[in-house]
Protein backbone atom coordinates (compact mmCIF):
# COMPACT_ATOMS: atom_id res chain seq x y z
CA UNK A 1 0.00 0.00 0.00
CA UNK A 2 1.60 3.50 -1.01
CA UNK A 3 2.09 5.53 1.53
CA UNK A 4 0.27 7.80 1.20
CA UNK A 5 -2.73 5.99 1.54
CA UNK A 6 -1.27 4.33 4.57
CA UNK A 7 -1.63 8.40 6.05
CA UNK A 8 -5.02 8.97 5.50
CA UNK A 9 -5.58 5.83 8.12
CA UNK A 10 -2.84 7.30 11.18
CA UNK A 11 -6.12 8.42 13.11
CA UNK A 12 -7.79 5.27 13.22
CA UNK A 13 -4.49 3.63 13.59
CA UNK A 14 -3.99 5.54 17.03
CA UNK A 15 -7.32 5.13 17.82
CA UNK A 16 -7.11 1.29 17.75
CA UNK A 17 -3.41 1.18 19.29
CA UNK A 18 -5.37 3.00 22.33
CA UNK A 19 -8.22 1.03 22.56
CA UNK A 20 -5.67 -1.94 22.84
CA UNK A 21 -2.68 -1.21 24.59
CA UNK A 22 -4.36 1.14 27.71
CA UNK A 23 -7.00 0.99 30.33
CA UNK A 24 -8.10 2.49 33.71
CA UNK A 25 -9.71 0.97 36.52
CA UNK A 26 -13.09 1.95 37.27
CA UNK A 27 -12.11 5.27 39.04
CA UNK A 28 -11.01 6.80 35.51
CA UNK A 29 -7.08 6.06 37.30
CA UNK A 30 -4.46 4.67 34.68
CA UNK A 31 -3.56 1.20 34.82
CA UNK A 32 -1.46 1.03 31.52
CA UNK A 33 -0.78 4.00 29.66
CA UNK A 34 1.43 4.72 26.37
CA UNK A 35 3.88 7.66 25.79
CA UNK A 36 4.48 9.37 22.36
CA UNK A 37 7.23 7.66 20.73
CA UNK A 38 5.57 4.29 21.35
CA UNK A 39 2.77 5.51 19.02
CA UNK A 40 5.30 7.14 16.97
CA UNK A 41 7.13 3.66 16.73
CA UNK A 42 4.11 1.80 15.97
CA UNK A 43 2.64 4.10 12.91
CA UNK A 44 6.25 3.82 11.80
CA UNK A 45 5.83 -0.08 11.56
CA UNK A 46 2.08 0.65 9.37
CA UNK A 47 4.66 2.88 6.78
CA UNK A 48 3.45 5.81 8.75
CA UNK A 49 5.73 8.64 9.20
CA UNK A 50 4.64 11.22 11.74
CA UNK A 51 5.93 13.81 14.64
CA UNK A 52 5.08 13.85 17.62
CA UNK A 53 3.19 17.53 17.62
CA UNK A 54 1.03 15.88 14.36
CA UNK A 55 0.26 12.75 16.69
CA UNK A 56 -0.69 15.53 19.71
CA UNK A 57 -2.92 17.35 16.92
CA UNK A 58 -4.40 13.83 16.49
CA UNK A 59 -5.61 12.99 19.78
CA UNK A 60 -7.13 16.67 20.24
CA UNK A 61 -9.07 15.43 17.51
CA UNK A 62 -10.39 12.10 19.10
CA UNK A 63 -10.94 13.97 22.14
CA UNK A 64 -13.37 16.05 20.04
CA UNK A 65 -11.30 19.05 19.45
CA UNK A 66 -9.57 21.61 21.82
CA UNK A 67 -12.25 24.16 21.06
CA UNK A 68 -15.52 22.30 20.57
CA UNK A 69 -18.16 21.38 23.03
CA UNK A 70 -18.81 17.71 21.69
CA UNK A 71 -18.50 14.90 24.00
CA UNK A 72 -15.30 13.17 23.41
CA UNK A 73 -15.05 10.04 20.44
CA UNK A 74 -12.35 8.63 22.88
CA UNK A 75 -11.70 9.42 26.66
CA UNK A 76 -7.98 10.22 26.19
CA UNK A 77 -6.07 11.16 29.37
CA UNK A 78 -2.32 11.86 30.48
CA UNK A 79 0.03 13.51 27.61
CA UNK A 80 2.60 16.48 28.30
CA UNK A 81 5.46 14.24 28.89
CA UNK A 82 3.50 11.74 30.85
CA UNK A 83 1.34 8.36 29.50
CA UNK A 84 -1.57 8.78 27.33
CA UNK A 85 -4.77 6.19 28.15
CA UNK A 86 -7.95 5.83 27.80
CA UNK A 87 -9.79 6.98 31.25
CA UNK A 88 -12.98 5.29 29.84
CA UNK A 89 -14.54 2.97 27.18
CA UNK A 90 -17.99 3.32 25.06
CA UNK A 91 -18.46 -0.42 27.68
CA UNK A 92 -16.94 -0.26 30.54
CA UNK A 93 -15.09 -3.21 31.49
CA UNK A 94 -17.49 -3.88 34.27
CA UNK A 95 -20.33 -4.15 32.12
CA UNK A 96 -18.32 -6.51 29.82
CA UNK A 97 -17.68 -8.65 32.24
CA UNK A 98 -21.50 -9.13 33.54
CA UNK A 99 -22.20 -9.53 29.86
CA UNK A 100 -19.01 -12.57 29.29
CA UNK A 101 -20.69 -14.18 32.66
CA UNK A 102 -24.03 -14.43 31.10
CA UNK A 103 -22.75 -15.57 27.25
CA UNK A 104 -20.48 -18.14 29.30
CA UNK A 105 -23.25 -19.55 31.35
CA UNK A 106 -26.36 -19.40 28.92
CA UNK A 107 -27.44 -23.34 28.02
CA UNK A 108 -29.09 -22.12 25.23
CA UNK A 109 -25.98 -21.06 23.13
CA UNK A 110 -23.96 -23.98 22.01
CA UNK A 111 -20.20 -24.25 23.41
CA UNK A 112 -18.55 -22.84 20.29
CA UNK A 113 -21.32 -20.20 19.56
CA UNK A 114 -20.64 -18.59 23.28
CA UNK A 115 -16.84 -18.79 22.49
CA UNK A 116 -16.75 -17.07 19.59
CA UNK A 117 -18.98 -14.69 21.08
CA UNK A 118 -16.57 -13.87 24.10
CA UNK A 119 -13.26 -13.67 21.57
CA UNK A 120 -15.53 -10.91 19.82
CA UNK A 121 -16.03 -8.92 23.01
CA UNK A 122 -12.97 -8.91 23.45
CA UNK A 123 -12.25 -6.18 21.48
CA UNK A 124 -13.90 -3.34 23.25
CA UNK A 125 -11.61 -3.78 26.18
CA UNK A 126 -7.29 -3.28 26.12
CA UNK A 127 -5.20 -6.68 25.53
CA UNK A 128 -4.83 -6.93 29.46
CA UNK A 129 -8.58 -7.07 30.28
CA UNK A 130 -8.45 -9.72 27.02
CA UNK A 131 -6.69 -11.81 28.98
CA UNK A 132 -8.63 -11.38 32.36
CA UNK A 133 -11.81 -12.24 30.34
CA UNK A 134 -9.93 -15.27 28.99
CA UNK A 135 -9.03 -16.63 32.38
CA UNK A 136 -11.80 -15.70 34.61
CA UNK A 137 -14.33 -17.55 32.59
CA UNK A 138 -14.82 -20.99 31.51
CA UNK A 139 -17.35 -21.99 28.72
CA UNK A 140 -18.90 -24.93 30.64
CA UNK A 141 -19.96 -28.21 28.34
CA UNK A 142 -23.76 -27.45 27.17
CA UNK A 143 -26.35 -30.14 26.94
CA UNK A 144 -26.42 -32.25 23.41
CA UNK A 145 -29.70 -30.33 22.03
CA UNK A 146 -27.83 -26.83 22.08
CA UNK A 147 -26.08 -28.02 18.90
CA UNK A 148 -29.24 -27.29 16.94
CA UNK A 149 -28.64 -23.37 16.75
CA UNK A 150 -31.10 -22.41 18.99
CA UNK A 151 -30.67 -19.19 18.56
CA UNK A 152 -30.88 -19.32 14.44
CA UNK A 153 -34.67 -20.51 15.37
CA UNK A 154 -34.84 -17.73 17.65
CA UNK A 155 -33.98 -14.74 14.99
CA UNK A 156 -36.28 -16.50 12.85
CA UNK A 157 -39.58 -16.34 15.26
CA UNK A 158 -38.98 -12.94 16.50
CA UNK A 159 -38.86 -12.34 12.54
CA UNK A 160 -42.50 -13.92 12.00
CA UNK A 161 -43.65 -12.23 15.43
CA UNK A 162 -42.37 -8.85 14.15
CA UNK A 163 -44.31 -9.02 10.64
CA UNK A 164 -46.79 -10.63 12.15
CA UNK A 165 -46.74 -14.12 10.37
CA UNK A 166 -47.46 -17.58 11.45
CA UNK A 167 -44.04 -20.28 11.40
CA UNK A 168 -44.42 -23.72 10.93
CA UNK A 169 -41.41 -26.44 12.56
CA UNK A 170 -40.87 -29.97 13.23
CA UNK A 171 -41.06 -30.63 17.14
CA UNK A 172 -39.33 -32.89 18.46
CA UNK A 173 -39.01 -34.65 22.11
CA UNK A 174 -36.97 -36.59 24.18
CA UNK A 175 -36.70 -40.71 23.66
CA UNK A 176 -38.21 -42.76 26.54
CA UNK A 177 -35.85 -45.37 25.48
CA UNK A 178 -32.97 -43.05 25.80
CA UNK A 179 -33.01 -39.46 27.18
CA UNK A 180 -29.90 -38.43 25.27
CA UNK A 181 -32.23 -38.92 22.38
CA UNK A 182 -34.60 -37.46 20.04
CA UNK A 183 -37.35 -38.06 18.09
CA UNK A 184 -40.13 -36.19 15.79
CA UNK A 185 -43.19 -35.73 16.91
CA UNK A 186 -46.74 -36.44 15.67
CA UNK A 187 -44.27 -38.83 12.89
CA UNK A 188 -42.01 -35.66 11.15
CA UNK A 189 -45.79 -33.73 10.69
CA UNK A 190 -45.23 -29.51 10.51
CA UNK A 191 -46.26 -27.62 13.44
CA UNK A 192 -48.20 -24.66 12.45
CA UNK A 193 -48.62 -22.31 15.02
CA UNK A 194 -48.71 -18.21 15.54
CA UNK A 195 -46.22 -16.69 17.68
CA UNK A 196 -46.38 -14.22 19.75
CA UNK A 197 -44.28 -13.92 23.18
CA UNK A 198 -41.02 -15.64 23.76
CA UNK A 199 -40.80 -16.36 27.85
CA UNK A 200 -36.98 -17.10 29.09
CA UNK A 201 -37.61 -19.47 31.99
CA UNK A 202 -34.88 -21.64 34.14
CA UNK A 203 -32.15 -21.01 30.96
CA UNK A 204 -34.44 -21.88 28.25
CA UNK A 205 -36.38 -20.30 25.70
CA UNK A 206 -39.80 -21.00 25.32
CA UNK A 207 -42.58 -20.07 22.05
CA UNK A 208 -46.03 -18.82 23.60
CA UNK A 209 -47.96 -19.25 19.99
CA UNK A 210 -51.63 -19.85 19.19
CA UNK A 211 -51.45 -23.52 17.68
CA UNK A 212 -53.98 -23.67 14.43
CA UNK A 213 -54.76 -27.18 15.18
CA UNK A 214 -56.24 -27.37 18.80
CA UNK A 215 -57.17 -23.31 18.85
CA UNK A 216 -55.08 -22.69 22.08
CA UNK A 217 -52.85 -20.57 23.42
CA UNK A 218 -49.47 -23.29 24.37
CA UNK A 219 -45.68 -23.09 24.69
CA UNK A 220 -43.18 -24.47 22.98
CA UNK A 221 -39.29 -25.32 23.92
CA UNK A 222 -37.58 -23.09 21.28
CA UNK A 223 -34.45 -25.64 21.58
CA UNK A 224 -36.53 -28.53 20.33
CA UNK A 225 -38.09 -26.58 17.63
CA UNK A 226 -36.22 -27.66 14.25
CA UNK A 227 -36.07 -26.13 10.36
CA UNK A 228 -38.37 -23.10 11.73
CA UNK A 229 -40.26 -21.68 8.40
CA UNK A 230 -42.33 -18.50 8.03
CA UNK A 231 -45.52 -19.47 6.49
CA UNK A 232 -46.30 -15.92 5.09
CA UNK A 233 -49.88 -16.39 6.33
CA UNK A 234 -50.81 -13.54 9.24
CA UNK A 235 -51.52 -15.04 12.66
CA UNK A 236 -54.80 -16.14 14.41
CA UNK A 237 -55.73 -16.42 17.72
CA UNK A 238 -54.43 -12.68 18.61
CA UNK A 239 -58.02 -11.76 20.82
CA UNK A 240 -57.32 -14.91 22.93
CA UNK A 241 -53.87 -14.15 23.18
CA UNK A 242 -54.52 -10.72 23.95
CA UNK A 243 -57.33 -11.90 26.92
CA UNK A 244 -55.18 -14.67 28.06
CA UNK A 245 -52.44 -12.01 30.46
CA UNK A 246 -49.47 -13.26 29.47
CA UNK A 247 -47.48 -12.16 32.61
CA UNK A 248 -49.93 -14.75 34.44
CA UNK A 249 -49.87 -17.17 32.26
CA UNK A 250 -46.07 -16.97 32.13
CA UNK A 251 -46.49 -17.72 36.32
CA UNK A 252 -48.75 -20.44 36.17
CA UNK A 253 -47.14 -22.03 33.02
CA UNK A 254 -43.26 -21.57 34.73
CA UNK A 255 -43.58 -21.32 37.94
CA UNK A 256 -41.72 -23.11 40.84
CA UNK A 257 -42.22 -24.74 43.93
CA UNK A 258 -41.12 -22.25 46.96
CA UNK A 259 -42.09 -21.69 50.02
CA UNK A 260 -40.16 -24.01 52.14
CA UNK A 261 -37.05 -26.40 53.01
CA UNK A 262 -36.10 -28.72 50.10
CA UNK A 263 -35.84 -32.29 50.25
CA UNK A 264 -34.47 -35.01 47.82
CA UNK A 265 -38.06 -36.60 47.35
CA UNK A 266 -38.06 -39.40 44.02
CA UNK A 267 -41.12 -39.44 42.10
CA UNK A 268 -42.14 -41.94 39.49
CA UNK A 269 -44.03 -40.59 36.13
CA UNK A 270 -45.13 -42.76 33.47
CA UNK A 271 -42.94 -42.08 30.11
CA UNK A 272 -45.41 -39.85 28.16
CA UNK A 273 -44.49 -37.39 30.86
CA UNK A 274 -40.70 -37.30 30.36
CA UNK A 275 -40.44 -34.18 27.94
CA UNK A 276 -42.55 -32.27 30.81
CA UNK A 277 -40.74 -33.60 33.46
CA UNK A 278 -37.17 -32.60 32.09
CA UNK A 279 -38.73 -28.85 31.74
CA UNK A 280 -39.74 -28.89 35.15
CA UNK A 281 -36.90 -30.71 36.75
CA UNK A 282 -33.74 -29.87 34.16
CA UNK A 283 -30.73 -32.32 34.38
CA UNK A 284 -28.33 -31.51 36.89
CA UNK A 285 -25.73 -32.53 39.05
CA UNK A 286 -28.48 -32.97 42.01
CA UNK A 287 -31.71 -34.13 39.71
CA UNK A 288 -31.24 -37.67 38.55
CA UNK A 289 -33.17 -39.28 36.16
CA UNK A 290 -33.39 -43.44 36.07
CA UNK A 291 -35.22 -45.45 33.40
CA UNK A 292 -37.77 -48.46 35.58
CA UNK A 293 -39.15 -50.41 32.67
CA UNK A 294 -41.02 -49.96 29.49
CA UNK A 295 -43.32 -47.57 31.09
CA UNK A 296 -42.12 -45.63 33.88
CA UNK A 297 -38.91 -43.46 35.37
CA UNK A 298 -38.16 -41.35 38.30
CA UNK A 299 -36.71 -38.20 38.98
CA UNK A 300 -34.60 -37.74 41.90
CA UNK A 301 -34.19 -34.03 43.07
CA UNK A 302 -34.85 -31.68 45.83
CA UNK A 303 -38.44 -29.97 45.83
CA UNK A 304 -40.28 -27.61 48.62
CA UNK A 305 -42.85 -29.69 49.99
CA UNK A 306 -45.88 -27.11 49.42
CA UNK A 307 -49.35 -26.69 48.78
CA UNK A 308 -48.22 -25.77 45.38
CA UNK A 309 -46.42 -28.78 45.04
CA UNK A 310 -48.92 -31.33 45.95
CA UNK A 311 -51.44 -29.06 43.65
CA UNK A 312 -49.11 -29.48 40.46
CA UNK A 313 -48.69 -33.89 41.53
CA UNK A 314 -52.54 -33.81 41.93
CA UNK A 315 -52.87 -32.76 38.76
CA UNK A 316 -51.10 -35.52 37.22
CA UNK A 317 -53.29 -38.15 39.00
CA UNK A 318 -51.97 -41.70 38.39
CA UNK A 319 -49.39 -40.88 36.14
CA UNK A 320 -47.08 -39.80 38.98
CA UNK A 321 -46.27 -41.35 42.61
CA UNK A 322 -43.69 -40.29 45.30
CA UNK A 323 -41.74 -43.40 46.12
CA UNK A 324 -39.16 -42.25 48.58
CA UNK A 325 -38.80 -41.11 50.71
CA UNK A 326 -41.70 -43.00 52.75
CA UNK A 327 -42.32 -39.67 54.89
CA UNK A 328 -43.06 -37.48 51.98
CA UNK A 329 -45.47 -40.27 50.38
CA UNK A 330 -47.14 -40.16 54.12
CA UNK A 331 -47.39 -36.39 53.79
CA UNK A 332 -48.75 -36.31 50.57
CA UNK A 333 -51.15 -38.99 51.68
CA UNK A 334 -52.38 -37.10 54.42
CA UNK A 335 -52.85 -33.99 52.53
CA UNK A 336 -55.07 -35.99 50.02
CA UNK A 337 -56.76 -37.45 53.03
CA UNK A 338 -57.89 -33.92 54.21
CA UNK A 339 -59.11 -32.66 50.90
CA UNK A 340 -61.36 -35.91 50.58
CA UNK A 341 -62.98 -35.43 53.97
CA UNK A 342 -64.46 -32.11 52.62
CA UNK A 343 -65.94 -34.15 50.49
CA UNK A 344 -67.54 -37.00 52.79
Amino acid sequence: MPKSDNQKLKLLYIADYLMRETDANDKGDMLHGVLLWQIKEYLKDKGIEAEEHSIRRDIDLLCGGKDLTLDPILDVRGGKGKPIYLGSRFLPFEDLEIIVECVASANFISKPEAEKLIEKLKILCSKYQADSLTSEYIVAERPKYTEKNTLKQLRKIKAAIKTNQKISFIYTRHSPKNITQTENRRKGERYIVSPFKVVLSNGNHYLIAYDDKYHQIKPYRIDRMDDVKPKGEPRDGEDKFKRMGISDYAKQTFGMFIGGKADRITIQFENALLDAMLERFPKAADTVYTRIDDKHFTVRSFIVESENFYGWLCGLGEKAIITDPPEAAGRFKDYLQKISANYS
